[in-house]
């Protein structure tokens, strides 16, 4: 990972365009030749974002996704800001459109089987991946599907539990910008497309469902 000043940080996103800002500045830029930076703030002065960086952690899951048939950003430079304490990624645009725009165009049932049966083959792969809402899950052009925003994953080396597969709905469901198309597709509807898409017996899906009905509204009692 290298150094480098403000001004060359400057200079980096000189012409691009901004594509995500938050409060603390801007998070994401497209660069005039489809390159993206991302960057990366540590939130506390005790942080494991000192220990492990975000950008180091974003890098490293690329390769472990693409390890495990997974389509991911490539990866092109690793960076730390000191004057403005900020570390940063550069990687090529991956394409594809993300499942939330997706759903602006159209609900069709057709889209949310697709993504339904991405989910199950990310569990069976031993993917935990928490950000796992549509606004971070790409169709491609040749239809294969792939994850931006991926700092924050786990992985194991068989495929994951009850416990986690039922935990990862709460995730998909959980954005208030991202996940509006899913709410309203409905909980139980997708579930049951899951469960339809998933290799096991009717015994495991029968126990597995209510683990993950239990995630059901999940994000109405987090506002209270």
């Amino acid at each position: 990972m290298k150094r480098i000043s403000q001004q060359e940080h400057e200079a980096q996103v000189a012409d691009a365009k901004v594509l995500e800002e938050q409060s603390f500045g801007v998070k994401v830029w497209l660069l005039p030749d489809q390159r993206i930076v991302k960057m990366f703030r540590i939130k506390r002065r005790f942080s494991s974002g000192r220990l492990y960086p975000y950008n180091l952690r974003f890098a490293r899951n690329a390769q472990r996704l693409k390890a495990r048939g997974v389509d991911a950003p490539n990866i092109l430079e690793t960076f730390f800001c000191p004057d403005i304490e900020r570390h940063g990624v550069v990687y090529d645009l991956l394409e594809g459109e993300p499942f939330y725009d997706l759903f602006q165009k159209n609900m069709d049932q057709s889209l949310f089987e697709t993504l339904a049966g991405f989910l199950v083959d990310l569990h069976e792969k031993g993917i935990y991946f928490r950000s796992v809402h549509p606004g971070n899950v790409l169709l491609k052009p040749d239809g294969r599907m792939g994850l931006i925003d991926i700092q924050d994953i786990r992985f194991w080396p068989w495929p994951l539990n009850r416990s986690l597969r039922a935990r990862n709905f709460r995730h998909l469901y959980n954005s208030d910008e991202h996940s509006l198309a899913m709410r309203e597709f409905g909980f139980e509807r997708f579930v049951d497309l899951y469960l339809e898409r998933l290799p096991r017996d009717d015994a495991y899906k029968k126990s597995l469902k209510p683990l993950i009905m239990a995630f059901d509204r999940a994000w109405e009692r987090k506002k209270k």
